[in-house]
């Protein structure tokens, strides 16, 4: 099976060129990797012209700004069976894209095959995942995926339908998260099976890895963005509160542990959540 791979970046030549290092050593090659590149200036270009000869590497030039507009951009260009959405700062271990392809052409009816964010030193990044492999229902989805750990069968993604460009990085809104889950969402309800696999592991760094006010501003707009989805999907109240009040247990837990930057990241958390359940939907 084919394998499409589709990165949005801007201003990230050195993370797109360790991206596309990572791919060249996969002990099964990508038949398409498109780098939609929405930077100011040339540097992404220079560093993925570089791998011309080596890699089947797509480049497209996007004025616009917005992840979900760039993946979209690059959906209108996949020829593969299986495709993905790499993240230019992630790396796959070399046999990712060999156990991808296994889990689709073992099991005919898999649509959806998902892994665990780890950072380079092991460690789960990204928040919470499940420890055991699972098949991935509305309820589970949130500890089960994240953008560049989740692989669609085209036929699936195909169905879903397309990032929607309100949600994300870069929207030009205040939900600045929440359109990978949104879009899997769309594609369980048209019917398909999606697995969760812990042993799929993709690098990725930690983004609170530090407590600044960059991750300040990142988390008020990624949290406000999870809420939303929930109002969007019409989740229960009962698991919008437990969703809301989980990081707010977590900021008591580290507050009396003396972390008060995590403390206050969690307390914001749990605001957020709320206020982008509580924002109206059009």
């Amino acid at each position: 099976m084919n394998i499409s791979l589709v990165t949005s970046t801007m201003n990230r030549s050195r993370q797109i060129r360790e991206l596309l290092e990572s791919l060249e050593i996969q002990s099964v090659q990508a038949s398409q990797i498109i780098i939609v590149d929405q930077s100011a200036d040339d540097d992404t270009e220079t560093a993925v012209k570089a791998f011309e000869g080596r890699l089947s590497v797509l480049y497209l030039r996007d004025p616009r700004k917005g992840l979900s507009r760039g993946r979209n951009l690059g959906l209108a260009h996949i020829t593969g069976e299986i495709v993905a959405f790499p993240d230019d700062d992630c790396i796959y271990p070399p046999d990712t894209l060999e156990r991808v392809r296994a889990a689709f052409e073992g099991d005919p009816d898999l649509g959806v095959y998902t892994g665990m964010s780890i950072t380079p030193a092991g460690v789960p990044s990204q928040g919470r995942w499940g420890t055991e492999p699972h098949v991935i229902d509305r309820f589970n989805i949130w500890t089960s995926q994240t953008s560049y750990t989740t692989f669609y069968r085209a036929s699936t993604l195909r169905a879903a339908g397309l990032f929607n460009e309100d949600l994300g990085v870069g929207s030009g809104t205040i939900w600045g998260a929440g359109e990978e889950t949104e879009l899997l969402l769309r594609a369980l309800r048209k019917g398909a099976k999606g697995l969760y696999d812990p042993a799929l592991r993709i690098m990725h760094p930690e983004p609170l890895a530090v407590f600044d006010q960059a991750a300040f501003d990142r988390g008020r707009r990624y949290n406000r963005g999870f809420g939303r989805v929930m109002r969007m999907e019409g989740y229960p109240i009962w698991f919008v509160a437990y969703m809301a009040g989980r990081p707010l247990v977590g900021a008591a837990a580290s507050l009396a542990k003396g972390h008060v930057g995590q403390a206050r990241y969690r307390a914001s958390a749990f605001r957020e959540r709320l206020r982008g359940w509580a924002d109206r939907l059009n």
